[in-house]
C-alpha cells in the first residue's frame, strides 16, 4: 500500500505545504487553472494510519499536472449569511506520477487525455468568518 503526502506538521496542520507560486495559476472568473509539481520532495506512509499517526515512512517524489478548463456557464451558490460560491463550471483533467525512493516502486496514471471529468468548478468561496 502507498500513501503519499507531506504528514502532518507540528502545529496540526494536515498533509498541507507551501508549493511554488508558479505551480499554481487560475482564472476563477474564467473557469481555467492549472496545479502542477515537477519532482515534488514529499513521503510514502505506506497507509493512512502511519499517515495520521506519524508511522514509518519513506522519502517520494510526485509529479503531477492538472488543468481546468472553463466551458462559461455560472455556478452560484449562497445560503445568504456563512457560505457562497460564484465560479464557472469547467472540466478537469490530471496526470500524475509517484516513486517510492527506497523501495524504487513507480506509480504512473494514464495521460491526461483520458481523465473524465463528473464536475468541476473553478471560482471563490466565501465562508464562516470569511463571509463578508
Amino acid at each position: 500500500m502507498n500513501d503519499f503526502n507531506p504528514g502532518i506538521a507540528p502545529s496540526g496542520l494536515f498533509w498541507t505545504v507551501a508549493v511554488p507560486d508558479n505551480s499554481v495559476d487560475v482564472h476563477p472568473g474564467a473557469g481555467t487553472a492549472r496545479f502542477a509539481l515537477s519532482d515534488f520532495q514529499t513521503r510514502d506512509f505506506h497507509t493512512i494510519g502511519n499517515s495520521i499517526l506519524g508511522g514509518p515512512s519513506d522519502p517520494a517524489i510526485v509529479s503531477f499536472e492538472m488543468v481546468w478548463a472553463g466551458h462559461g456557464q455560472s455556478l452560484v451558490q449562497t445560503d445568504g449569511s456563512t457560505f457562497s460560491f460564484d465560479s464557472v463550471i469547467s472540466t478537469v483533467t490530471v496526470e500524475w506520477s509517484a516513486l517510492n525512493e527506497a523501495t524504487g516502486m513507480r506509480f504512473q496514471s494514464d495521460p491526461a487525455s483520458t481523465s473524465r471529468s463528473e464536475f468541476a468548478a473553478v471560482g471563490h468561496e466565501k465562508n464562516g468568518v470569511f463571509f463578508r
